[in-house]
């Protein structure tokens, strides 16, 4: 194989490794990926012949290649599925180790180029279809499932951080590769310095390997911090719910044991003194009659304290909830959801002195549960990053406990605010088990 024909294959080679982790990380949006490839190897050797036919020097066909990554890098965009962050970073990713597999050709031909009766080029062809294997296997069964979970766990903010470091070292790496640890550069300093060069293109990847694993790591960490809070929230829940079983069994006991004593004192009564105890006993009734919210019982027990403790500190408590027994959507998912809506509604409005309102609404439409909930507040919002941010000194679990629970394909839920006016808008489809 002769020099020209060396130099088109490692080209062709550069351009696979520049390819491999879109293709192997993403879904095209149509079943082309030959096409796609095709048009790629297409535009690359007729870059590459360019080259060859007029001359081009070094540093200027380093802009024109640079152009044509950009323009490569756009054609992968369009045909592509997936985020834009995650399509830059995995380009830049692959980029970084074509410039890396470059170096490793660099010093493999520098050592073994006396030893063995091959020349400069096929010697670097022999590397590159080493790497670029070796390159398949670390994208085919560690980079694809890390970039995935790392772009579902992170935040946008942390995506843009993450798509940096390869951005960075990239060019680092290029500029190293074109000033001082050029070719010529390397000859003339001797062997040292191409071993530095090798320990510092290592030193990339392993900082690019811990990078992408401690990110991991730290986001795996914080997500099962949230599932520790959550299931402690829940099983806050699952006590309250207890203790209020509790208590109604006590109220039960005293009923029976205060029945009976109206019952012997009926016995000693006539009929005139028992028609007024009666009607008396009938009244007092009335007044403690409890108040029924909904036919859904775990709901409607909810609904009944949150409506006492608003009676108590002088709030406007109205609900109107279409939620039946048989409502296909488990208990703990709608007293969940209800029960850390009306908790921060009332603290919410625990801090005004006047119009202090809640109002639910909930309707059930064929297959899923819409939900309206409106409170006063103080106006006083904290956001960051188009995110909430609670003053309470646990951070504010409620919104993270019920955007946990609403995990299902056509749950939603939305906040809208005013001045005045907090909303909360909830739609939880039907679990089709139940």
């Amino acid at each position: 194989m002769n020099e020209a024909a060396c130099n088109v294959v490692l080209n062709l080679i550069n351009l696979a490794v520049r390819m491999m982790p879109i293709f192997v990380c993403l879904e095209p949006k149509r079943k082309n990926r030959e096409n796609i490839a095709a048009v790629s190897a297409y535009l690359w050797v007729i870059m590459v012949s360019l080259q060859s036919l007029f001359h081009i020097r070094e540093p200027i066909f380093l802009i024109v290649q640079g152009i044509f990554s950009c323009l490569f890098f756009l054609l992968l965009l369009i045909f592509f599925n997936g985020e834009l962050k995650k399509k830059v970073f995995l380009y830049l990713s692959a980029w970084l180790f074509a410039v890396l597999s470059m170096s490793l050709n660099e010093f493999a031909a520098s050592v073994l180029g006396r030893s063995i009766f091959l020349s400069y080029s096929q010697i670097c062809v022999i590397v590159s279809l080493l790497s670029a294997c070796g390159f398949y296997i670390f994208v085919r069964y560690w980079l694809k499932d890390m970039t995935s979970q790392l772009f579902i766990q992170l935040s946008k903010r942390s995506n843009l951080l993450l798509t940096a470091y390869p951005a960075i070292s990239l060019a680092i790496s290029l500029f190293g590769t074109s000033t001082i640890f050029s070719r010529e550069s390397l000859t003339k300093r001797g062997f040292e310095d191409v071993v530095f060069y090798l320990a510092f293109c290592t030193m990339i990847l392993v900082l690019y390997v811990m990078t992408l694993a401690g990110t991991l790591e730290a986001a795996s960490r914080k997500k099962t911090e949230e599932e520790l809070l959550f299931a402690r929230q829940l099983i806050g829940k699952q006590r309250e719910h207890y203790n209020q079983m509790l208590e109604h069994a006590e109220e039960l006991r005293i009923i029976r044991h205060d029945f009976r004593h109206h019952i012997h004192a009926l016995l000693n009564m006539d009929r005139n003194e028992q028609r007024k105890y009666l009607l008396d006993l009938n009244k007092e009734l009335d007044t403690s009659r409890e108040q029924i919210y909904c036919e859904n019982p775990a709901v409607n027990q909810i609904l009944q304290e949150y409506g006492i403790r608003c009676q108590e500190n002088q709030i406007e408590f109205v609900a109107g909830l279409d939620i039946s027994a048989y409502i296909p959507i488990d208990d703990l998912t709608l007293c969940i959801v209800i029960g850390n809506l009306l908790e921060n509604s009332l603290e919410a409005c625990m801090k005004l002195k006047k119009n202090r309102f809640i109002h639910l609404q909930a309707r059930w439409r064929q297959d899923h549960l819409m939900m309206l909930a409106e409170n006063s507040y103080n106006g006083q919002i904290k956001e960051s990053g188009g995110k909430l941010l609670s003053s309470k000194q646990d951070g504010g679990l409620g919104l993270i406990s019920i955007r946990r629970i609403l995990n299902r394909p056509g749950d939603d839920f939305d906040i809208y605010f005013n001045e005045t006016t907090f909303t909360a808008m909830v739609n939880i489809m039907g679990r089709s088990e139940i």
